[in-house]
């Protein structure tokens, strides 16, 4: 474990701290939303557009470690329903966005928002730190064959519900309001990315994405060798 004075949206050196052998890197951060919405998340670090306001580089997403990625997601879950904290706080994963980009090292990042009475609630607290114990106490994180989304909103409520019941275990989510600026380099790094081994699958949100772009999307992933589910 180790602690920054930088900003973890510019946490570009993580490659070689704390530990150059570790597997994955998870990174304990504060969320901020508009919405203050009470919440406990994970997600993947990227800049799926042109974009690049908090950190990394426009057009290039993070390596996601889509398998510790679900240990922490479920074990999040658990803990945060054992402190009943579900009637407060929405579990969620987040659609891939901010810095860091550059790391070759696989990144999740796990998260309490959105405001200094979550980030100061010693029971989210120690519901993420029990998340993090669980993930790093597994030499196999399990079962994963890592899948990409595409669509539904920053906080895809169909994605999180399909990994917390292990229909599927997510890397890169690029939702649906990215995804129409989306290149096609944009959607092979969010395949090829997402650890380990790269998505197999890609699901896609039906509602959120018309069918003009479902077709391109398709497209572009049977080329990249990914079959297609639409939810």
């Amino acid at each position: 474990m180790a602690g920054f004075d930088v900003d973890d949206v510019n946490l570009e050196f993580l490659d070689v701290t704390p530990d150059p052998d570790a597997y994955a890197v998870i990174v304990l951060s504060r969320h901020e939303s508009s919405s203050k919405t009470k919440s406990l998340t994970v997600h993947y670090p990227g800049n799926p557009t042109d974009e690049s306001r908090f950190g990394g580089r426009p057009r290039e997403l993070a390596y996601a470690a889509a398998d510790v990625g679900l240990v922490l997601l479920q074990a999040y879950a658990k803990r945060a329903e054992e402190s009943g904290l579900l009637d407060e706080y929405e579990v969620t994963l987040e659609a891939t966005h901010h810095g860091p980009t550059g790391n070759r090292k696989p990144l999740t990042f796990i998260e309490i928002g959105s405001t200094q009475a979550e980030w100061s609630d010693r029971r989210a607290l120690e519901a993420l730190a029990d998340a993090v114990i669980e993930a790093i106490s597994v030499e196999t994180p399990g079962s994963c064959r890592p899948a990409i989304g595409l669509g539904s909103t920053h906080y895809p409520r169909p994605f999180t519900v399909m990994e917390l019941r292990g229909e599927a275990c997510f890397g890169h989510i690029i939702s649906k309001h990215a995804i129409k600026q989306v290149h096609e380099d944009v959607i092979a790094q969010a395949v090829q990315k997402s650890s380990p081994g790269g998505a197999r699958e890609a699901v896609i949100e039906k509602s959120s994405v018309k069918s003009t772009l479902r077709q391109q999307l398709k497209e572009v992933l049977s080329a990249l060798g990914v079959t297609v589910r639409e939810v």
